[in-house]
């Protein structure tokens, strides 16, 4: 199963126990990325647009792992929420409308979950 099916199983709470946005997207990349419980934890204030400078927290934890594994994906994560979902700040995506908050964590987690995230790949 894809990451973002995962992370959006998590989000919802259907047959695993319920996350915020930012610990779904964690979750669902633990075995990928090697990320630990300190990891996954670190992502549980990251939800409802409490993330640094009001960042989403699916977008969030994308950029952590990011930044924790040296992956070249920001700005194609970045990119990707400004067009599709209006922006990358919780609030402003949510006003918009144009993803839901299951959405988003969905699309956080598979744009790490595809061949083209290995190290240092561009």
């Amino acid at each position: 199963m894809m990451a973002g099916k995962i992370a959006r199983k998590y989000f919802l709470g259907q047959g695993v126990g319920r996350l915020g946005c930012a610990q779904s997207v964690a979750e669902s990349l633990r075995e990928r990325y090697g990320l630990n419980d300190a990891f996954i934890k670190s992502m549980s204030g990251a939800t409802g647009g409490r993330a640094p400078l009001g960042c989403c927290g699916a977008v969030y934890a994308a950029l952590r792992v990011v930044e924790e594994k040296g992956l070249h994906k920001k700005q194609e994560i970045e990119a990707f929420f400004k067009k599709e979902a209006g922006g990358i700040i919780c609030r402003e995506i949510r006003s918009r409308g144009q993803l839901m908050c299951a959405d988003c964590v969905e699309q956080a987690a598979n744009l790490l979950s595809d061949k083209s995230n290995e190290k240092g790949a561009l």
